[in-house]
């Protein structure tokens, strides 16, 4: 993909270096004619809680037909709090790429990294829990945090639910065939960001950005942590890419999807990333790696068998009953 520098548009005079005691943050919004719910997105960013906290904002504009609003149009409270950096790519290059290519191209050093969506509204302590939660752990070992989000309707003044509830714990025998984490709630530190960036060329297929972070991040041995509390507002409207997990019609259209056979599409192009990004995985998710695809590709009886002893897993009963059917008919 042709790079495109990022712009300063606030124009904030101050140093983009942070103070000794500030924690650096890149946050990656990826645009795309978004323009009727962007304020309220930017504005959830500018409010975190930072006292000790230096937050730069990377728009990138996916080749959007509208313009992107003005900063006087948005009529943001607070702008000489933060850095705001804005591009627009000179092709669609879809979501995915938008955000891993965004991550690629920040030139600037931070210590920690997180993905936006254009339409949530962020509760004002996301990022410092986040970063509470990490700074638990030695700053080299790669940690990538996400949790739950919670549903509102598309004035966002409603709450309609939560996302389903995980009880398993996060790992790549779960990553390798399901995401649970996702983009508008991750944060993860410089170790995991140099991971994730060694893996963005341009022949990398990702089916999703979160998912591919998910993946890679615990087959290198990186820790995940999944919070059970939620600190995103996810609006709900008719222009998600993605919407509610929880709903009779989400669990429809997975089903839909593993019988059409774009599960199985999905899986091929993971598999293809992960082989040819081997040398980050483990020795023991190389070996599930290679289960994995022979699961996919032998005789039935061999296929179940390959299954039990991967131990790869889905979150739910349902979910596990899903996976043994997609075993049995070869949709995986």
């Amino acid at each position: 993909m042709q790079r495109v520098d990022w712009v300063l548009i606030n124009n904030k005079k101050e140093s983009l270096k942070s103070k000794k005691k500030e924690k650096s943050i890149a946050c990656l919004l990826a645009y795309f004619e978004g323009s009727k719910y962007i304020r309220d997105q930017i504005q959830s960013i500018i409010n975190q809680k930072k006292s000790n906290l230096n937050i730069n904002l990377f728009i990138s504009d996916d080749n959007s037909k509208e313009s992107f609003p003005s900063l006087e149009e948005l009529n943001l409270k607070n702008l000489n709090n933060i850095n705001i950096f804005y591009r627009k790519l000179k092709k669609n290059v879809g979501y995915a790429n938008n955000f891993l290519f965004s991550l690629k191209d920040i030139s600037l050093k931070f210590d920690y990294f997180c993905f936006s969506d254009q339409d949530d509204i962020w509760l004002e302590n996301k990022i410092a829990t986040a970063i509470e939660t990490i700074e638990k752990y030695p700053k080299d070992i790669a940690f990538l945090y996400g949790g739950r989000t919670s549903y509102f309707n598309k004035e966002c003044n409603q709450k309609l639910g939560d996302s389903l509830l995980l009880k398993k714990s996060p790992s790549f025998r779960n990553a390798i065939i399901q995401n649970i984490v996702g983009g508008n709630t991750m944060l993860f530190n410089n170790s995991a960001r140099n991971i994730i960036v060694k893996t963005i060329k341009n022949n990398l297929n990702a089916v999703s950005h979160d998912w591919w972070c998910y993946q890679i991040i615990s087959g290198s041995g990186g820790i995940i942590y999944y919070d059970k509390i939620s600190f995103v507002k996810y609006r709900q409207h008719n222009m998600n890419l993605l919407g509610a997990n929880n709903s009779l019609k989400a669990r429809l259209l997975r089903i839909n999807n593993l019988l059409n056979g774009k599960f199985r599409i999905w899986n091929n192009s993971n598999l293809k990333n992960l082989k040819n990004n081997i040398n980050l995985l483990t020795k023991e998710n190389q070996e599930i790696l290679k289960v994995f695809e022979k699961c996919k590709n032998s005789p039935l009886i061999k296929r179940l068998i390959l299954l039990k002893s991967s131990g790869i897993y889905r979150q739910t009963l349902a979910g596990n009953l899903a996976l043994f059917f997609a075993v049995i008919f070869k949709r995986i």
